[in-house]
């Protein structure tokens, strides 16, 4: 939920494939997991297109952290039980993009972050995953919806559909295997689910 209500496993119809190149000559891509919520972020200078097309709404900002959750209980400044109520059933999610100006493990000092070595083959396939999280306009450009809750933080309208079933850490343990990272995103509802998984091959 963005992340209280996950009280069923994740789930999707069709099982995601497995990549297996070595990383050797790759990029780091970070987890950060706060909460209940976890979250994934590139070094800005990392990005390519179309991706990076984003960037230009974060000056200066060194890293890119992308959350994805449930749009009304995301969003709410004060999330009340019926907005966790709501988020149970399937409903529009949102994604919120926050800039980072330090390294993740010195900007998040609450969270967990892991460091996760991605080839630039999977590093693309992630890109493509992300910039896919956002719902376009018209004219192919995010669709802003609001200020985030951080300082230069925004949230941007999302595709796909937030459920019991599908939460934020379901979304993105999928990003990290596609990316190439060796978890499997069924089962996952609490943070642990995910993290465990990390610690179970070494990431630090």
């Amino acid at each position: 939920m963005a992340g209280t209500l996950q009280s069923l496993p994740g789930c999707r119809s069709t099982p995601l494939p497995t990549y297996q190149e070595a990383p050797s000559g790759g990029v780091t891509i970070y987890l950060i997991a706060v909460g209940w919520h976890t979250e994934i972020a590139l070094a800005v200078h990392a990005m390519h297109d179309p991706l990076r097309a984003v960037t230009s709404d974060f000056p200066g900002a060194q890293y890119l952290s992308f959350g994805w959750g449930e749009r009304n209980y995301y969003m709410a400044r004060a999330p009340t039980v019926g907005d966790a109520m709501s988020a149970l059933f399937p409903g529009p999610a949102v994604l919120l993009v926050t800039p980072l100006y330090r390294p993740p493990r010195d900007s998040r000092a609450n969270a967990q972050v892991f460091e996760l070595s991605l080839s630039t083959t999977g590093l693309d396939r992630l890109s493509n995953y992300l910039w896919a999280a956002f719902e376009k306009s018209g004219g192919g450009s995010p669709r802003r919806l609001a200020a985030g809750p951080e300082p230069g933080s925004v949230f941007y309208a999302a595709t796909g559909t937030y459920s019991a079933t599908y939460t934020c850490n379901t979304w993105t343990a999928e990003g990290l295997r596609v990316g190439g990272i060796p978890v499997t995103p069924a089962g996952v509802v609490f943070v642990s689910d995910l993290t465990d998984q990390l610690r179970s091959f070494g990431a630090r």
